[in-house]
């Protein structure tokens, strides 16, 4: 029997963001489907708050005071193990499309392809941001272009990561296989092409009670990312 896994990766996505956690007005029928046929947790937790670091924790098993990933533009330690290297070395085929953040680069990567992985599938953000012209690079990064109608959904870093997961996926049938798909979007900016563009012009999300925090039991470093004064 094959040894066949996908974990989806989906960036900056709130609960309260999602038709399946009862948010009559998200419109999410294809989270909503595989929550219906799957299992859905209601409560989970991360070992840490930033991307980085907590994306340490999901590929290495290790803490971020542990693997070298305290905070973001940091990479992975040279001793430490992922869990591509470790299923590559025991015989399974292991792919990551997407978002890496792990390579101690700037926020979309440096292009290659981590030990452990097929690089014939690899495709971080400096790979999809490569393929742009000059002109689409800037206007993909700034707020105020990206939901101009003139975007098609072939130019969006989903797509293209969707492209290549089901390439892997069609290439590695009856295989074992461990994939990641890691989409960045919504993580802002980020393009939106019709006819998401105007599907929530009248919605207004209301503020989440978090925000009404004063960070003032919290840690240092907590107080520093929120641009507190120390």
């Amino acid at each position: 029997m094959t040894k066949q896994f996908i974990l989806i990766m989906a960036d900056t996505v709130r609960k309260d963001m999602l038709g399946c956690y009862g948010n009559p007005n998200m419109h999410t029928p294809n989270i909503d489907r595989l929550c219906a046929q799957g299992i859905r947790y209601d409560n989970a937790y991360s070992c840490q708050p930033v991307c980085g670091p907590a994306r340490s924790a999901i590929f290495t098993g290790v803490f971020p005071h542990s693997n070298g990933v305290v905070a973001n533009s940091l990479p992975l330690g040279d001793n430490v193990k992922t869990i591509g290297q470790r299923l590559t070395d025991n015989g399974i085929h292991c792919g990551y499309v997407g978002k890496w953040h792990l390579d101690g680069g700037d926020y979309f990567g440096n292009g290659r392809c981590p030990e452990g992985f097929d690089e014939k599938y690899w495709y971080d953000m400096k790979l999809y941001l490569d393929e742009l012209s000059d002109e689409d690079k800037l206007r993909s990064r700034q707020s105020a272009t990206a939901f101009s109608p003139d975007w098609t959904e072939d130019k969006t870093y989903a797509h293209r990561c969707a492209d290549r997961a089901i390439r892997f996926l069609q290439e590695n049938r009856g295989t074992d296989f461990f994939l990641t798909i890691s989409f960045d979007e919504p993580h802002g900016p980020c393009l939106c092409p019709a006819p998401f563009n105007t599907m929530y012009n009248n919605t207004k999300m209301p503020p989440s009670r978090n925000y009404a925090d004063d960070l003032s039991t919290k840690p240092f470093m907590q107080t520093l990312w929120a641009g507190k004064d120390a």
